[in-house]
């Protein structure tokens, strides 16, 4: 076999291997929290060696930062699929948008409980800082190309002010969600979001 073949294939498989021991990572913060998982754990998630586990991902801090990603990739997918309404006015494709992170995968316990932690990692650990403020910046894009389209044109100055309200209150409904558990009062913070930005932003 060709050395460039070779060397393709080999990054194949490695990419392959990372992405194993991410999902691992995941589920092991799901089911053990961010205190108690140790590379050993992830390790065994995985059914490999701690060897490759080190080989593929040097750093614990790499690991979780990854984790972060995959974490946040997944609610992007839920998100941007629940905005593909044919014939949908721009104030339901925003009320979309905002609902896809409360469905019963995102509300789940294991779920809120990892994203809390990998928060509170991102305060001490930089590599998850610096991807947990490129996910949230994202996320906030697309939220104000929605904006955009709820918006009345001479009043796109006030996107951000809404911007700022909206991903606030989401971060507040997660975690009150995590306290009492009513379902009602989260979905009375989302339609107050998209009502609010219909009020102040002035469009459809």
């Amino acid at each position: 076999m060709d050395q460039p073949v070779q060397e393709g294939k080999a990054r194949r498989e490695g990419g392959y291997r990372r992405r194993e021991i991410v999902e691992a990572a995941l589920r092991c913060l799901e089911r053990v929290g961010y205190a108690d998982r140790t590379a050993r754990k992830i390790a065994a998630e995985a059914k490999m060696s701690l060897g490759h586990i080190t080989y593929h991902l040097a750093e614990m801090d790499e690991v979780l930062a990854e984790t972060c990603l995959l974490a946040s990739e997944r609610l992007q997918a839920a998100a941007d699929a629940r905005i593909t309404m044919p014939g949908a006015t721009p104030a339901e494709r925003l009320e979309a948008f905002l609902k896809a992170g409360f469905s019963e995968e995102f509300l789940a316990l294991s779920h809120l409980r990892t994203r809390i932690d990998l928060w509170s990692a991102a305060q001490v650990h930089p590599a998850i800082a610096a991807t947990e403020r490129a996910l949230y910046a994202r996320y906030r894009v697309q939220l104000e190309r929605l904006l955009h389209k709820v918006s009345d044109p001479w009043k796109t100055d006030r996107i951000r002010m809404v911007s700022d309200l909206i991903m606030a209150t989401l971060d507040g409904l997660w975690l009150d969600w995590m306290r009492r558990r009513d379902a009602q009062a989260v979905q009375n913070g989302l339609e107050a979001c998209v009502l609010f930005a219909r009020l102040r932003l002035g469009g459809a």
